[in-house]
């Protein structure tokens, strides 16, 4: 069983139809979840960084924290995580596009970018 920790209600999906696979990638969303709260943190910052034309301050980061909300964890076959995220006010995206945070095996942030 993997648990979540956290608000509200996230998605964990292993990115695989194959039964063994799926078992073989379990841990690394297991310890996605466990660590949630540090990787949406370091997700959500990466997320401000990219997209901000200037150094964002601990109010650009606090908002964002506050407005962009996980709601998808994906594992896929290499190891890596991908955060998905709601841009819950609607003031950062437009309708129908989300920001997706990708995290290597020691959970590194290797990209950000824009999903519809």
């Amino acid at each position: 069983m993997i648990t979540y920790d956290g608000p509200g209600d996230v998605v964990l999906l292993i990115d695989t139809e194959d039964p063994a696979e799926a078992e073989r990638l379990a841990p690394r969303l297991r310890r996605a979840a466990e660590h949630r709260a540090e990787l949406e943190r370091r997700a959500v910052e990466a997320v401000v960084r990219r997209f901000s034309v200037e150094p964002p301050t601990a109010v650009d980061l606090a908002e964002a924290a506050a407005d962009l909300v996980l709601n998808t964890m994906v594992v896929d076959g290499d190891g890596e995580v991908v955060l998905h995220f709601t841009d819950s006010c609607g003031k950062h995206l437009l309708d129908g596009y989300w920001p997706a945070v990708r995290l290597d095996e020691r959970d590194a942030v290797v990209d950000v970018t824009v999903e519809a």
